[in-house]
This record gives C-alpha cells, sequence and structure tokens, in this order.
C-alpha cells in the first residue's frame, strides 16, 4: 500500500514539475465542489450490485490555464442484487485519491485520478440466523479516467472508476465554488 501512495506521490510531482514553469494567464487557482454521484456497475461488479449513489468533494489547485492537480474524496453506497431469502445491506466505499485535469478546449476536460478506496462489504450470514448480516472492510488500489465540462460553476463529469477486478461507470453532477 506505502508503495502505491509513494508512486502516485511521484506522479504527481512529475506532472507538476512539467508545467509550474509555463506561462499562464490570470486563473482562479483553488476550486472546490461538491458533486452528487451515480454509478452503474460493470463486469463482475455488476453481477453482485445493481445501482450506486453518493456524494464527492473534488478540490483543484490550477498550475496554469490549462492544467490542474486534483484529490477527490466522498462517499459511494452500492445497493446488492436480492438474493432470495437473505437480507443484505448497500456496500459503502469512500474513495481517496490525487490526479490531474487538463483543459482540452475552454470548457472540456480531461481527468486521471489514482489512490484508494476504503470498502466496507454487508453479506448475509448463512448460519441460518434470520436477517443476520457480517461484514468485511478492505483497502483497494483505485483508479479513474473520465471527461466533463465547466458549465460556469456547474461541472457534469463521466468517468470510468476501477479497483480491485471491479468497476463502474459513474457520473458526477458537480457545482464549484
Amino acid at each position: 500500500m506505502k508503495t502505491k501512495f509513494t508512486l502516485v506521490l511521484v506522479m504527481l510531482f512529475a506532472l507538476t514539475a512539467t508545467t509550474i514553469y509555463a506561462q499562464s494567464k490570470e486563473v482562479k487557482k483553488l476550486r472546490i465542489g461538491l458533486g452528487l454521484e451515480g454509478a452503474l456497475p460493470i463486469g463482475s461488479f455488476g453481477n453482485a450490485y445493481n445501482v450506486g449513489a453518493g456524494a464527492t468533494l473534488r478540490i483543484a489547485y490550477a498550475l496554469d490555464d490549462k492544467s490542474a492537480i486534483t484529490a477527490t474524496t466522498g462517499a459511494m453506497a452500492f445497493i446488492p442484487k436480492s438474493i432470495t431469502g437473505l437480507s443484505s445491506k448497500a456496500s459503502l466505499n469512500i474513495p481517496i485519491k490525487a490526479g490531474y485535469k487538463y483543459m482540452l478546449s475552454d470548457s472540456f476536460y480531461g481527468l486521471g485520478e489514482a489512490g484508494f478506496t476504503i470498502a466496507r462489504v454487508y453479506a448475509p450470514t448463512v448460519s441460518g440466523a434470520s436477517g443476520s448480516v457480517t461484514s468485511v472492510s478492505s483497502t483497494s488500489f483505485t483508479y479513474s479516467v473520465g471527461v466533463g465540462t465547466h458549465l460556469g460553476a456547474f461541472d457534469p463529469s463521466i468517468r470510468y472508476e476501477g479497483y480491485s477486478g471491479a468497476g463502474f461507470i459513474g457520473l458526477r453532477l458537480g457545482f464549484n465554488f
């Protein structure tokens, strides 16, 4: 885990060092955004979960008029598919990611992030106790790639996010301050 975190920090430093000396016009250096999230699990993750939803906080620090480093965290709940006769609860994911955002035009951008996700997965016990649920926590490497647009303070985006053999397509409806 420590190696992955160090790798992310080295990547961010390298990206920062390559753009820090570029000339730039007057740009708002710090943006803070809140977002509502929707998720569609795919692949093996889609076999266990129907949909996901949550909220995120994203901070972007502009390096110049075209690029920024980002930090994103939040909480996502995933609703499991029902299993007849067994009760289950939504799984909770807390991503903590850092990344790089590049403006492809005046309002359209690409974004890549990496970090880790803390997950708490709830599963029904089969010991015969009706309604009994157990939970397991884990941490895994997380990455995401996506595109979005700035429409004034409104910031909609779409991305693929993957971790530990699982993944989802996410839609974020954000508002920047």
